[in-house]
């Protein structure tokens, strides 16, 4: 019998842990290279969520890696790399011919290279730790080497940015207003005998010309800068290093023993000399490569053991690059969220030299660097919320904070322009914003009066999507005090802006004009879908609330405002059936290739299983002009609410098959249409194989809407109230069903049979 109470909690966490554990081999779809790369196409990216780099090795003996953030803005909003750094070791180990091996261990996070001739032998241990922007480089040569640690950077000067290059940023796509910088300023070098240590910091910030020349003047005190001030770096220390220069450090002599570790920070500072003690402070305060080894791999092991999904059957290796696809991307989305920044859908934090991967325009031979991303890193709702949806089944709500509160802390912002532009109150969140919350010059329209950008000036539901995302959090997690803080007042707004945006017709009814079908319908537009199903679906969730957690005036105003709704876009297709349509009127003119009319399937649940005429909207997915099946494409997720698991599969095969044209790492993802790598393309992936797999609506949970009855697979996900299901699906058999709490099990309807194709 165990008499200390705390010691039993602790080893029957310590049995459940491992029992869970051995439910998934993670390890299985680690990433093997056997020989070293060639270029940066070969990388592989590490990360804490925080900070992250591209890691690879090349043949000429060097080891070589970006650092990046979310956080590292320039004076023109565009996200800078810290710096690339080249880690060079006498005796060439990883020279042609020569015995090689490299893993990127995805469960431990950490990368392990194993190379050299016998007696020569040399091992690296690469990874970043879990809980500080550190990263290390731990080795051990068996022969003594001479090792050089060399800063590269190509900001040395002033940099006036050239028309293409202003286009990349985003805000001045199409110029800079008369008299506005268009340059940033050079990085610094500080002089350390033992270290480098390097930073930007912002000169100026182009904030203050977007609140001018956006008439923005009155409410500029709401407004947040990051930019100004921001100051973000790197600080490189290796035992038995010393400088010689302030981009070089080498091994005094030479040694068996490789303990390098770098920082890369981010602050808005009042000050360099604030930001040089605070990076300071950071690596002085890393543990010892062994503790912080652990405590990563702690991390990462926790991580992993919040959900699953892994997938074998018959076709084990199409079904097993399913599951390795589903795999890497949540470990790359991992390493990038838990920053004070969204991550970002064009590139994310792992953009590269766009030598290798670019879009839109070839800029192959303009020596551009890392900097440079076609699409900036502007903020399109349409794209990044695809790399959160999938978060909720993962259970990692903490990775979702950051997202919350970038919007959240953006709506005094929101408001004000509603009020500016529109005569309204509530949030008008546009389909595009900058890092600040306004839009960039370039899709406001140099010298324009309002918001001009053709293709999503008139799109508005964006505000009603975010409040479904946040009243599925609290759905999640039951968390009241996110409800009542954030949900709630988000929503409120978010309604209210409609209510005073736009009049009501002669039947007293809401009358959405002017408006757009999303991207794809502009000309004549009244009730868009998009508009009309996100209002019905809002205040349909918002009214069923316990009365305990809402007000007796808001439920009152929810009921008046459900009664002003006009009725959901319908028509008649060439059978003479009923289905849902784009709009209650509109010009048939497309301009790109959405599907407003299915937004009442997704993202707002009003039609779906076991939900009258779903034939309805149906029918309508199979009329879709373009069912894309990459990046942004919402096809997956349609047909896996329709519980069409044949079409579901189809998505998930595309996906997984999308790989980036040269490069090494299969989880990285090429697009038509994104800046590369592609990530609202995973995050896509993700949550249609998850949807595939559960769905929730209301107090029901329904296993198995949309999956293929071949495909076996153990798996373990997260479900509205606190509820996390494990199950083993194998020969068309469920033979193992786990529900915590045991009390949910009454609610959750197995519909595997049931699915249809």
């Amino acid at each position: 019998m165990i008499k200390n109470k705390s010691i039993g909690i602790f080893l029957l966490f310590l049995l459940i842990h491992i029992v869970a554990a051995a439910q998934q081999n993670i390890s299985k779809y680690n990433v093997l290279f056997t020989t070293p790369s060639q270029n940066e196409a070969g990388n592989v990216p590490i990360g804490n969520g925080s900070l992250g780099s591209n890691v690879w090795v090349e043949e000429n003996g060097d080891l070589l890696f970006y650092l990046s953030r979310n956080d590292a803005h320039s004076e023109l909003q565009r996200l800078l790399k810290l710096g690339r750094i080249r880690i060079s070791i006498s005796g060439n180990p990883f020279s042609t011919g020569v015995a090689y091996r490299q893993v990127l261990d995805v469960k431990n996070g950490v990368l392990n290279i194993d190379a050299g001739k016998p007696g020569e032998k040399i091992s690296l241990q690469i990874f970043v730790h879990a809980n500080s922007p550190v990263m290390y480089v731990k080795g051990h040569s068996e022969k003594p080497v001479t090792v050089n640690i060399t800063l590269e950077n190509w900001r040395k000067t002033k940099h006036e940015l050239n028309d293409e290059e202003l286009a990349s940023t985003w805000v001045y796509r199409t110029g800079v207003p008369k008299g506005a910088d268009r340059w940033e300023s050079p990085d610094t070098f500080l002089k350390r005998k033992d270290a480098i240590v390097w930073y930007h910091r912002n000169a100026y910030s182009c904030v203050p010309v977007h609140i001018k020349e956006q008439s923005m003047d009155q409410y500029a005190s709401l407004i947040n800068d990051p930019l100004k001030n921001n100051t973000f770096g790197g600080y490189i220390r290796a035992k038995g290093f010393k400088s010689l220069s302030d981009t070089i450090l080498q091994t005094s002599k030479a040694t068996n023993e490789i303990d390098v570790r770098i920082a890369g920070y981010a602050r808005k500072t009042p000050d360099a000399m604030t930001w040089e003690k605070e990076i300071t402070k950071v690596v002085n305060d890393a543990p010892a490569p062994l503790i912080a080894s652990g405590q990563t791999s702690k991390w990462w092991n926790q991580f992993w053991n919040r959900s699953w999904i892994e997938i074998t059957g018959d076709k084990n290796e199409e079904l097993s690059n399913y599951t390795q696809t589903y795999i890497l991307s949540k470990y790359q989305l991992a390493c990038q969220m838990r920053n004070d920044f969204p991550a970002r859908f064009q590139g994310g934090i792992f953009n590269v030299d766009p030598k290798y991967a670019y879009y839109a325009t070839d800029v192959r031979k303009k020596n551009y660097s890392a900097d440079y991303r076609f699409y900036g890193v502007n903020y399109w709702w349409q794209n990044v919320r695809f790399l959160y949806l999938p978060q909720f089944a993962q259970g990692n709500f903490d990775m979702m904070k950051p997202f919350f509160d970038f919007y959240f802390n953006q709506r005094n912002t929101f408001e004000s322009r509603a009020k500016k532009y529109y005569n309204a109150s509530g949030i008008y969140m546009q389909e595009c914003i900058t890092t600040f919350g306004l839009p960039g010059m370039g899709d406001f329209g140099l010298g324009a009066k309002q918001y001009s950008e053709s293709y999503t000036k008139d799109i508005w539901q964006q505000g009603l999507e975010m409040a479904v995302m946040m009243l599925d959090y609290y759905h999640y997690t039951g968390d009241q005090k996110f409800l009542q803080e954030k949900a709630l007042p988000w929503t409120r707004k978010a309604l209210e802006f409609y209510n005073t945006r736009f009049k009501k017709d002669d039947k007293g009814k809401l009358r959405i004009f002017p408006t757009h079908g999303l991207e794809t319908y502009w000309v004549e537009v009244v009730n868009d879908m998009p508009s009309v199903a996100g209002l019905h679906y809002v205040l349909q969730e918002l009214i069923k609330l316990p009365a305990g957690l809402t007000t007796s005036v808001d439920k009152k105003n929810w009921i008046t405002m459900q009664s002003i709704l006009p009725d959901l876009p319908k028509k008649l297709d060439k059978s003479g059936n009923l289905i849902v349509d784009n709009a209650e009127s509109y010009k048939p003119e497309r301009s790109n290739y959405e599907a407003p009319d299915l937004y009442c399937l997704f993202p707002f649940r009003l039609y779906g299983l076991n939900k009258p005429n779903i034939k309805e909207v149906e029918a309508a997915y199979f009329n879709m002009p373009n069912p894309g099946r990459v990046c942004w494409y919402q096809t997956g997720i349609f047909s896996a609410r329709l519980g069409l698991a044949d079409e579901a599969a189809k998505d998930i095969k595309a996906r997984s098959t999308a790989y980036l044209k040269g490069f090494r790492f299969k989880g990285y993802m090429d697009s038509p249409h994104d800046w590369k790598p592609d990530y609202d393309g995973v995050g896509n992936m993700m949550n249609t194989l998850q949807e595939m797999l559960v769905q929730c609506d209301g107090d029901k949970i329904y296993l198995f809407p949309a999956w293929p009855r071949e495909w076996d697979v153990n798996f373990k996900v997260h479900a509205f109230k606190n509820t996390i299901i494990e199950g083993v699906y194998k020969k068309g058999k469920l033979e193992q069903l786990k529900i915590f709490p045991e009390s949910r099990r009454k609610d959750i309807e197995v519909l595997l049979l049931q699915s249809h194709n």
